[in-house]
């Protein structure tokens, strides 16, 4: 059997944090996100963890007989979808940009005014760790188009599903991946 056991990665704990387009990430991986301030984290993550789709058209061109020669790529989008499992401020203000909440202080009551979202772009991390491998996917733009449904019951819990599309730099970078697995090592 070709392979190396050690190569698969099941990330066991996960995080998403979210800062202004900008923030840079802590210096290495084993400084805590949280050592750069601007960045929040969105709390519990659902069971079901992360998931990236892609999206692009093609359009194939072929040469007299049918013999394809070309395919040309166009409009290429990529999403992470990731459902928070809090309603805190982190969340409630990814879900309703431009929205905001205020406190009574005398009588401890919280009012939410919720408007029309508009365009907030943020930049993102979702760090992942597989026992002593740690992930950071740094996405520098990126900004929550979609939120699903979300259910107000006593049989379920409320919850967050965020799809967060992510823009790519003038490089046509979409973001990148910081981590310590030696598997993904290029040997000199």
């Amino acid at each position: 059997m070709a392979g190396d056991v050690a190569n698969p990665r099941l990330w066991e704990g996960a995080d998403l944090w979210v800062a202004p387009v900008g923030t840079d990430l802590p210096t290495t991986l084993a400084a805590a996100m949280s050592t750069v301030a601007a960045w929040e984290a969105v709390g519990l993550l659902s069971e079901d963890g992360a998931s990236e789709s892609r999206d692009e058209d093609s359009s194939d061109f072929f040469g007299w007989g049918g013999q394809l020669i070309r395919t040309r790529r166009s409009k290429h989008k990529r999403t992470i979808t990731v459902t928070c499992l809090e309603d805190n401020l982190t969340v409630f203000g990814l879900v309703n940009p431009e929205s905001t909440v205020t406190t009574d202080d005398l009588t401890s009551t919280n009012t939410r005014t919720v408007k029309i979202p508009k365009s907030d772009k943020r930049a993102f991390c979702l760090e992942m760790t597989d026992g002593d491998i740690k992930r950071r996917r740094f996405v520098p733009t990126g900004e929550v188009t979609e939120v699903g449904e979300v259910t107000l019951s006593d049989s379920e819990l409320s919850a967050y599903a965020l799809t967060i599309t992510i823009y790519p730099d003038s490089d046509g970078v979409l973001y990148q991946d910081i981590d310590n697995d030696p598997q993904g090592a290029v040997t000199p």
